[in-house]
């Protein structure tokens, strides 16, 4: 196992020391520490006292600057990473996810990302002794359609895009049933549609498979949740999903996205 120093030689990308954890709190390995939703936990975590390892592709994109916040390179793609980025004793928080398509009304083609992600996760964790994942899924995969369905006869957005995503949701419910069958203790967290808003705490929760659908969770509740998993046995072992009231309006946040894209297509490279 590559210890810390070692992590600068190999050009692993260590960007800042941290100290000794916070008393009763084990360390954090966040992976995916730049995604939206990685940037909120760690933001929340470190409030918290927590001692984190973030790794990212480009982790010179997170703009947070803290002593018990070190940064590495790695991609969830290459074990070695993986493993260069634990000690053993952290618990792992992985919130890579498959990238936001630029046009969501196209249809996405074949996904291996989240068999991959969940191979080398079992691979990398249990090579370093670390045991507990939590990691994102999502509510899609309930109410997925299969990988040989026909496009819907329905100009709805919502059925469009099951079908559209089709291969990707059947990828992420593939990483499920990998992590399950494994010998980590794995929390299978599948948030509903998450905005940018501030806390609400209105979260609900289900483990039944069959979750209201399009329903908004905000990031900040979200990442609060995520946390409360570090050291709960609730729902260790099964996927739980996490929703609230509040429904999306799916053409209009298409065309909030839609307006996002053209923003910034518009900006400098």
């Amino acid at each position: 196992m590559l210890q810390r120093r070692e992590l600068i030689a190999a050009g692993i990308g260590l960007l800042t020391l941290r100290n000794t954890s916070a008393a009763n709190q084990p360390p954090l390995a966040v992976f995916g520490a730049t995604a939206r939703s990685g940037r909120v936990i760690i933001a929340q975590a470190l409030e918290r006292g927590y001692d984190i390892t973030g790794l990212a592709r480009s982790p010179h994109k997170l703009d947070i600057d803290h002593p018990r916040l070190q940064l590495v390179k790695g991609d969830i793609r290459d074990v070695a990473s993986l493993e260069a980025a634990l000690d053993g004793d952290e618990v792992v928080i992985c919130m890579i996810g498959y990238p936001t398509p630029k046009d969501p009304t196209q249809e996405i083609g074949e996904v291996d990302l989240y068999t991959v992600m969940a191979r080398n996760l079992i691979t990398a964790m249990t090579n370093q002794g670390n045991r507990r994942l939590i990691i994102a899924s999502s509510t899609g995969v309930e109410t997925r359609v299969g990988r040989d369905a026909a496009a819907p006869a329905s100009a709805n957005p919502t059925d469009m895009w099951r079908f559209n995503a089709r291969y990707l949701y059947a990828d992420m419910a593939d990483m499920e049933e990998m992590l399950l069958g494994s010998s980590l203790d794995t929390v299978i967290l599948r948030p509903g549609f998450m905005v940018e808003e501030p806390a609400r705490n209105d979260l609900k929760f289900s483990t039944s498979g069959d979750t209201p659908p399009a329903r908004v969770v905000t990031y900040e509740d979200f990442a609060d949740f995520v946390l409360a998993q570090v050291d709960s046995n609730e729902f260790v072992g099964r996927p739980v999903s996490i929703y609230s009231d509040m429904i999306m309006d799916p053409a209009a946040e298409l065309k909030k996205f839609q307006e996002k894209m053209r923003q910034q297509s518009q900006q400098p490279q």
